[in-house]
């Protein structure tokens, strides 16, 4: 079975260099999501790693509700998240998500702010807008606070899940036809 991970990362910028504020990331495949992943970053430790704060970022996160303005503040040390995720991801066979060249670049971006490399490889992401604009994708009701990391990574991973379950479906009866 092919060992995917949806991951979802909040930040402050939108830019490769950018602050990371969260990561949120599930295990998932065709039968439903499983293990999870959710860390904190410390804003003032991804200052000191040279990540940066883009103003116009911060003021769209000052304007959220609370559940989601509360993940600005605290944290772990940036590095040591990173190295959490990384043990955590192992041998993943594929990264999914919304999209690769924006969370998986940025992550990428504060992996080598403090000398390490991200755990997987470009060839292993997946782009989780190119399935869930598919026909056949499935229509899931979102649950939780939209902007959590790990809320919007568990949902992702849902629609991802069940639509790979609706096309593995077509593709049986086409074959037992």
């Amino acid at each position: 079975m092919t060992d995917r991970v949806m991951l979802d990362i909040e930040t402050l910028g939108l830019e490769p260099g950018a602050s990371v504020v969260s990561i949120g990331a599930v295990r998932f495949d065709e039968s439903g999501v499983g293990d999870t992943f959710e860390r904190s970053i410390s804003l003032t430790s991804c200052q000191r790693a040279g990540l940066t704060i883009d103003a116009e970022t911060l003021e769209w996160w000052l304007a959220q509700d609370g559940e989601a303005l509360d993940q600005l503040s605290g944290g772990d040390p940036l590095a040591r998240v990173l190295e959490a995720f990384s043990e955590w991801y192992g041998d993943a066979d594929q990264i999914w998500a919304n999209s690769p060249s924006f969370d998986c670049e940025l992550l990428e971006t504060a992996y080598h702010a403090v000398d390490r490399d991200e755990p997987w490889m470009f060839y292993e992401e997946r782009d989780f807008r190119t399935i869930s604009s598919l026909p056949v994708a499935a229509d899931v009701e979102f649950e939780g606070v939209e902007h959590d990391a790990l809320d919007d990574a568990v949902h992702q991973a849902e629609v991802v899940s069940k639509t790979l379950a609706g096309i593995e479906e077509i593709r049986a009866r086409g074959e037992s036809a």
